[in-house]
């Protein structure tokens, strides 16, 4: 079967990276959309669908699959020859970022501007590397990979502040830093993350890569740990250990179970005094209400219509006092 006609990567280029085309897509997207809740009109003009976008800060070529892909092709072939990885903001990538940040703060006019997914360390090393290398990395040439994972933790440090400079350089409203999930901080936040976990057992993820991950919950003042899937619930204990993680995010993963019946790991985690982000279905979010205390909880869901969101957030107010007062069902 043919694969059909190659993507025009000219005009995915524009769709992504001209100010032009970005800013004006994104802001008529805001102007439609109504935000309940918790939710604030926040602007991402480095899309959060170029999706661990520090590799291509740090080297990897992109490719654009279509309006919502994108790709980075590995460059890691040989660990004696790597360059040493740093925060270098004279390359391609960062510049672009920077010129669409900067546009979007400047031409804000009641929305927030949010960072760039960053990703994290052992993501990155995944993508410069390429996922199966770097899995027999850790039998093969594990001498490299502390090192490595050291450095790029340290450039990702470095474009973080870089980046929170120019999102925090505009008094937007009442101040405050987003990340690509959403949540409103006044501190400086931001996600964590290791995707690459889900292919690690609980030792190796330890020894690896929950070093990295404790170094960023000290970087950031604020910090939520995306935990994708469940090949990485394994990695749980170890993440709730970690004594300056604010919260986890849970995601079920493609073709898992919905976050409904995830309410066991969702209590584990709200009871190791740490705050619960999930996505669910409108029509779930009364039975996972009903099994968490609402303190520490952001659930995230959409509506058909405004009018059935504002009903939604009644319900949700008076669920809520129902339950702080024992009359839940």
């Amino acid at each position: 079967a043919s694969a059909g006609p190659e993507p025009d990567q000219a005009a995915l280029r524009r769709h992504f990276t001209d100010p032009e085309t970005v800013i004006p897509r994104l802001q008529a997207s805001l102007a439609r959309t109504y935000f309940g809740g918790e939710a604030f009109p926040v602007m991402f003009p480095v899309s959060i669908s170029m999706v661990a976008i520090l590799s291509n800060y740090l080297g990897c070529p992109m490719r654009f699959v279509n309006e919502k892909t994108t790709w980075s092709d590995h460059i890691l072939d040989d660990w004696e020859t790597r360059p040493t990885y740093r925060c270098y903001q004279d390359n391609e990538w960062w510049r672009i970022s920077e010129t669409l940040l900067e546009t979007a703060v400047a031409r804000s006019d009641g929305y927030f501007v949010g960072a760039p997914d960053l990703n994290g360390p052992t993501e990155m090393l995944s993508r410069l590397r390429s996922p199966g290398k770097l899995a027999l990395d850790f039998y093969d040439q594990p001498q490299y990979l502390k090192p490595a994972l050291a450095e790029i933790n340290q450039a990702w440090y470095g474009y973080w502040q870089a980046v929170t400079e120019i999102t925090q350089s505009l008094a937007q409203g009442p101040g405050g830093h987003f990340h690509w999930m959403g949540v409103w901080s006044n501190r400086p936040s931001t996600d964590l993350q290791s995707d690459f976990s889900i292919m690690m057992s609980p030792e190796m993820f330890d020894e690896y890569f929950l070093p990295c991950i404790d170094e960023q919950t000290t970087m950031v003042e604020r910090t939520l740990y995306h935990l994708d899937g469940p090949g990485a619930a394994r990695h749980v204990d170890s993440l709730l250990s970690l004594p300056h993680l604010d919260g986890i995010q849970w995601v079920p993963g493609a073709g898992a179970k919905p976050t409904v019946e995830w309410l066991p790991l969702l209590k584990k985690i709200q009871d190791a005094g740490k705050l619960v982000y999930a996505y669910c279905d409108k029509s779930n979010v009364r039975r996972i209400l009903s099994e968490l205390r609402p303190e520490g909880v952001m659930l995230v869901t959409s509506c058909d219509s405004m009018e059935e969101a504002e009903q939604l957030l009644e319900n949700v107010e008076a669920w809520t006092r129902e339950k702080k007062a024992g009359r839940t069902e």
